[in-house]
């Protein structure tokens, strides 16, 4: 009797290597295009989020400014702009103002004219500066009170004033020596620094602002033209 032998359709070794190959390249590819998407994204999230914090930054900044009053009166208090460095030499200008408090629910010991600080702080590595804001609610408290604290940004490389007197840019502002009276406007500079960067020697994002007060007593004698400090 011959016997017949059937052969059954199977991968060799050979065909077996060669589709892992090719498996692991189109892997291999498939990585590195989703690893460069992710990339960019990262990138391009990173871009957008200094844009957005430094905007909603200078948006409170403006707000309180808007709001200033005239440095006179029973609650009322003096304008205070002083220039200041930090530990690395760079711009670190602090800010005391007096402002009308927004719309609201009735608080007893909240009166409708604020003390408001902006103080750059140092962070908790050094690194950097935080943008602070202090707010005293209860101004004709027996006792000074404690005021608020508010972090209303990380990762500041700069922040730069200047205080428009109808004529010229100044780098400080007293009241005091103002006839009472608030600059015209005031001219805001923040820079901010790449947070992922140990040594945060430059600053990655700059924005400035200018804002009008409306409460000040100067008439502008001219265009109001920013030139770099």
């Amino acid at each position: 009797m011959s016997r017949t032998r059937t052969r059954r359709g199977a991968f060799t070794l050979l065909e077996m290597i060669v589709a892992m190959a090719i498996m692991a390249v189109l892997a291999g590819s498939l990585y590195a295009t989703l690893h460069t998407a992710f990339r960019a994204r990262r990138s391009a999230t990173a871009a957008v989020e200094e844009t957005r914090r430094a905007d909603l930054t200078l948006a409170l900044v403006e707000t309180d400014l808007a709001s200033a009053v005239v440095p006179t009166g029973l609650l009322a208090g003096g304008f205070l702009g002083e220039p200041a460095t930090d530990a690395a030499g760079r711009p670190a200008d602090a800010l005391l103002l007096h402002a009308t408090a927004p719309g609201g629910t009735a608080v007893a010991g909240r009166g409708d004219i604020r003390a408001i600080e902006f103080a750059c702080e140092p962070s908790d590595d050094d690194t950097g500066l935080v943008l602070v804001r202090y707010v005293t609610t209860n101004l004709l408290a027996p006792t000074t009170p404690e005021p608020e604290e508010e972090t209303l940004c990380r990762n500041v490389f700069a922040l730069s004033l200047r205080y428009y007197d109808g004529i010229e840019w100044l780098d400080t502002w007293d009241s005091t020596t103002q006839d009472n009276d608030l600059p015209a406007a005031v001219e805001v500079v923040l820079e901010l620094c790449d947070p992922d960067d140990p040594d945060r020697q430059e600053a990655t994002y700059r924005a400035t602002r200018i804002v009008r007060l409306p409460a000040s007593g100067i008439q502008p004698g001219g265009t109001m033209e920013v030139a770099s400090p």
